[in-house]
């Protein structure tokens, strides 16, 4: 396949060999991420202690993978989250989830293990190759920061029902 003026564009091999739960699934992890990003900087940006530049660009990439995956560009929204992703360990911010995860995904194992299947991705969506292989790594990072919570939304709803210890 040989780039052109339209790059990333959807073509007709890309759009039928992918199926609507592709889309889905992009549009599920581009979600969870606008959401993430968007309680980030609501929470964080008024202490100006903790202010730096994850907070601010996260919404973004997030939100144009959120419109480029409804619009069914399934390539850009792609490449578009695994942007974030090698953009967050440029940075050199501690860790893309800062919970842990029950997997046991450490900071350096997400550090050695996320970039490489970030730039998989962006190399996949490229070439319009297992564009499926290509989603599933960009949502590892989301899917580790998810399992990290769950811990934390079940004592939540807990609490929530059978209320505090007296």
């Amino acid at each position: 396949m040989s780039l052109n003026s339209s790059g990333l564009m959807p073509t007709a091999a890309s759009t039928a060999a992918s199926g609507v739960w592709l889309r889905r699934v992009l549009l599920a992890v581009a979600a969870f991420e606008t959401l993430v990003g968007l309680i980030d900087l609501a929470v964080f940006v008024p202490d100006l202690n903790i202010i730096n530049a994850r907070l601010f660009i996260h919404p973004f990439f997030a939100i144009a993978a959120l419109v480029l995956a409804a619009r069914r560009y399934l390539r850009a929204a792609i490449v578009v989250l695994a942007a974030y992703i090698l953009a967050v360990l440029a940075i050199g911010e501690p860790a893309l989830a800062t919970i842990d995860s029950p997997l046991g995904l450490s900071l350096l194992a997400q550090q050695v293990i996320f970039g490489p299947l970030a730039v998989s991705a962006i190399v996949l969506a490229i070439l319009d190759k297992l564009l499926w292989l290509g989603a599933v790594f960009v949502a590892l990072p989301s899917a580790n920061l998810l399992l990290g919570m769950i811990p934390m939304i079940l004592f939540t709803i807990g609490v929530m029902i059978y209320g505090a210890a007296p």
